[in-house]
């Protein structure tokens, strides 16, 4: 299977452009580094993999954050994708486990729940940003998000998101992303739904053996489509650090640091993202309390 990446395209006539990735192995690195159950491994792809999507097309040279807030026992969903092709993210309840649904799938919709919103906060790269709020369709992400392009950018468009997991892990993971730009027709919808009703499954595909331009040539046939850059490879990357823990502490009140060091207490912290620790000792805490 081949690494991870994402590919963009648009149809020479200006009718509709395209974003397609395989996040296979990110994902995989996503439910290691959190001991995430199948279900919340299914919910944190999704979620994983529609940053990726979105990414390039709204916040383009800056990042993007997705928090899913619904009412269901998986808690808050939140991811971040950056311009460079990182992403990371976190579960707030990663074990939770749920029955299949009544297609026999992973119950991602029961787990992230609807009785709740989706905030975006898209940074352009320039130091603004802006966050919108749409309410939760379904839960089951690839949904949720699509609205909120939709809603938000008003731009009509199909979001198609997939994780496959067996025991041996994730075995596929990816999805396509496509926009209608203003020079389309009835034609083009007509052509987008013709398309799409034949796909089939985005993870039956690539579990199949078929690399991202194929899939995107079978999801797209008819149109004329063209490359806009490189292949960019993507990967599930957190910048935390030590350093960067310890440098959170000096914004910390003297007095709370102080009493830490009198009880012969390390620093610890966890990054939500990675699920790395962080320990400081007490001679480093010592430094830091002098310097304030």
């Amino acid at each position: 299977m081949e690494d991870d990446g994402l590919i963009r395209a648009v149809d020479v006539h200006g009718t509709i452009r395209a974003v397609i990735v395989s996040t296979t192995h990110l994902v995989q690195v996503a439910r290691e580094k959190h001991n995430l159950s199948y279900t919340a491994t299914a919910a944190l792809g999704r979620a994983l993999t529609a940053a990726a999507l979105v990414s390039p097309v709204v916040a383009r040279r800056g990042q993007i954050s997705m928090k899913f807030q619904g009412n269901g026992p998986l808690g808050k969903v939140v991811v971040d994708a950056s311009s460079k092709g990182t992403v990371k993210g976190y579960v707030e309840n990663p074990q939770v486990e749920l029955p299949l649904n009544s297609l026999g799938n992973l119950d991602v919709g029961t787990g992230v729940g609807t009785n709740g919103y989706l905030h975006v906060t898209v940074e352009n790269g320039f130091g603004s940003q802006h966050t919108s709020t749409v309410e939760l369709v379904s839960g089951e992400i690839g949904e949720d998000v699509n609205r909120f392009l939709v809603n938000c950018h008003d731009a009509g468009s199909i979001l198609i998101v997939g994780v496959h997991i067996s025991r041996e892990g994730v075995e596929a993971a990816g999805g396509l992303l496509v926009q209608l730009l203003p020079d389309h027709t009835e034609e083009t919808i007509c052509k987008l739904e013709n398309n799409l009703a034949s796909f089939g499954t985005f993870t039956f595909l690539m579990r199949r053996g078929m690399e991202l331009k194929d899939i995107l040539e079978r999801g797209l046939q008819g149109f004329q489509l063209e490359e806009l850059s490189e292949r960019t490879p993507l990967s599930f990357d957190c910048r935390c650090s030590h350093e960067r823990f310890v440098q959170a502490l000096k914004v910390l009140d003297k007095e709370d640091l102080q009493e830490m060091i009198d009880k012969g207490e390390q620093a610890e912290g966890r990054c939500q993202f990675c699920n790395a620790v962080y320990l400081v000792p007490e001679d480093v805490m010592r430094a830091i309390a002098q310097a304030m």
